[in-house]
């Protein structure tokens, strides 16, 4: 597939935007400061948010502003199979102009297809990140029409879940004002702007006129460490892709995963003022922006001026991993760390996955840290002589190495990480003179435990095709393309010069036993 630009930067660079290693300048002020991050990568954008808040004075206030190209970010304890349709994520969005001119087409078009073929025949396609962050909270969809902001502040009394939740919706509020007239009544639109509330989840929700639905414009998220606590949030005011979100965060493994991680709330979402045209979503961004300004400067401003370059600051983003690093090396790792499989996938909770029966065969296993500890496959066995219409339920359980050692690069020889794997008929398949434990039972009468061992000899169960499809379907094996339309492995070789570690693309287990 031809990669195609994840969308235009929404505003320029100023003459006066710092590279990161100026950061550090900063370090021993109280602010309050407004950051404007030039950079669209998810990764950067969360590693610089994590620098402020680990980084900067124990005293200060920061606002910062950034969107990000199409992403997923899931929480710090969530589950991605639980969460996020993975093979979908993969295939990627249309180009985001043509997702444009299908919303303007009265016809329209799937939501699934891809964009237009180019010279090659190929579908042109804008790949979608996934990314873990470091708070709580539940999974979002991040795109060019979504605002994310963050506040950082210090960590006392002063500091409630709404607060800043409430300091957005009376910027927003702010907008009836004659400062957004150029939008609010432009020739081809125009907009009565929704009633704007925090509700009980301290999500943003909007009520448009002569509507009686809340819908969700804001989800957000918190961390809090000894002296700092972080609120961020996003901000849907005009997203091109907000008719994928669904599809995307629709996992087909809600029933058949029971995970100790936290879940996700669904809420419908809605655009606060949908346009198609570009320049005018332009507009309405750098006019929500300068609303949340206003009422944070007036929370934490008192008695200091606004300055561009001094207190409100846009950084800019580095060219590549070797400039990134010169320029803040505690940033560099921050990002090496959020877009490794190891903090993306390694760090969910324990979870238990059942198939539920599938033309007499059931899978079930267990895994920690994005591996399977061990797996179980209940199929059914021919009854005897005797009583031909009965069944016996064979179980064969397989571990895998020792639980006490999935940590870092301590794997055993037949570690099976759910990313990496690529043949579960393999890893089903029993092959005759099994040497796996098993354990089994009984559930018909007239079958002794002898007969029951002689008819398992040299027995092959063949795996049925449909519970294949639901493991794969569920747990493909994951390639992460970046935002140039490669793979996340190429990009680690560009980004680092480093050629990123590989794994087998299947996995062997010895005598195929179960």
């Amino acid at each position: 597939m031809k990669p195609a630009p994840a969308h235009t930067p929404a505003q320029p660079v100023p003459s006066s935007a710092w590279t990161l290693d100026k950061l550090s300048q900063l370090s021993d002020e109280k602010g309050p400061f407004v950051f404007h991050l030039s950079s669209d990568d998810p990764y950067l954008n969360l590693s610089i948010e994590h620098f402020m808040l680990r980084k900067f004075h124990p005293e200060s206030h920061i606002l910062l502003f950034y969107t990000n190209r199409p992403c997923v970010v899931i929480g710090r304890n969530q589950n991605p199979w639980l969460e996020v349709d993975l093979n979908r994520l993969q295939r990627g969005l249309e180009p985001e102009e043509e997702a444009l001119e299908a919303w303007k087409s009265p016809v329209g078009k799937s939501p699934l297809a891809l964009g237009t073929p180019n010279q090659d025949g190929q579908p042109k396609v804008v790949p979608v990140d996934l990314v873990r962050r470091r708070s709580g909270g539940g999974t979002v969809f991040h795109d060019s029409g979504n605002l994310n902001f963050s506040v950082i502040v210090p960590n006392t009394k002063d500091f409630t879940r709404a607060k800043h939740g409430e300091m957005v919706v009376q910027g927003l509020q702010s907008l009836q004002s004659s400062a957004a007239r150029e939008w609010r009544s432009s020739p081809t639109q125009s907009y009565e702007l929704p009633q704007i509330r925090v509700n009980e989840r301290n999500d943003i929700v909007m009520k448009r006129p002569n509507e009686s639905e809340w819908l969700k414009l804001s989800g957000s998220a918190y961390k809090l460490i000894r002296e700092r606590a972080l609120h961020h949030g996003t901000l849907l005011y005009s997203s091109p892709y907000i008719h994928m979100i669904s599809d995307l965060l629709r996992s087909p493994g809600r029933d058949f995963i029971t995970a100790k991680g936290v879940e996700s709330v669904r809420s419908k979402v809605g655009n606060l003022a949908w346009t198609t045209s570009l320049q005018l979503r332009n507009t309405i961004r750098r006019d929500i922006t300068n609303s949340i300004v206003r009422r944070f400067w007036s929370m934490y401003g008192a008695g200091k001026t606004r300055e561009e370059g001094v207190n409100e600051i846009t950084l800019t983003s580095p060219g590549s991993f070797k400039e990134m690093e010169q320029q803040n090396q505690w940033i560099a790792s921050g990002f090496q760390e959020l877009k490794s499989p190891a903090w993306i996938f390694s760090s969910t909770p324990k979870f238990d996955f059942n198939s539920g029966m599938l033309e007499n065969h059931e899978v079930h296993f267990y895994a920690d840290k994005g591996k399977i500890n061990y797996i179980q496959l209940k199929s059914p066995v021919p009854g005897s002589e005797d009583n031909p219409g009965g069944v016996i339920w064979n179980r064969r359980k397989k571990n895998f190495g020792d639980p006490s050692s999935y940590t870092g690069s301590g794997d055993s020889e037949d570690t099976v990480r759910l990313t990496d794997h690529k043949d579960w008929r393999q890893l089903l398949a029993l092959g005759a003179g099994a040497e796996a434990r098993f354990r089994r039972r009984t559930l018909e009468v007239g079958m002794r435990a002898t007969n029951y061992d002689e008819r398992m000899k040299g027995m092959k169960v063949n795996v049925p095709d449909v519970l294949v499809e639901r493991l794969e379907a569920i747990f493909p094996a994951y390639k992460a393309m970046d935002a140039g339309g490669r793979l996340a492995a190429a990009r680690e070789e560009r980004m680092t010069g480093q050629r990123a570690s590989s794994s087998p693309s299947d996995i062997l287990l010895p005598g195929s036993d179960l």
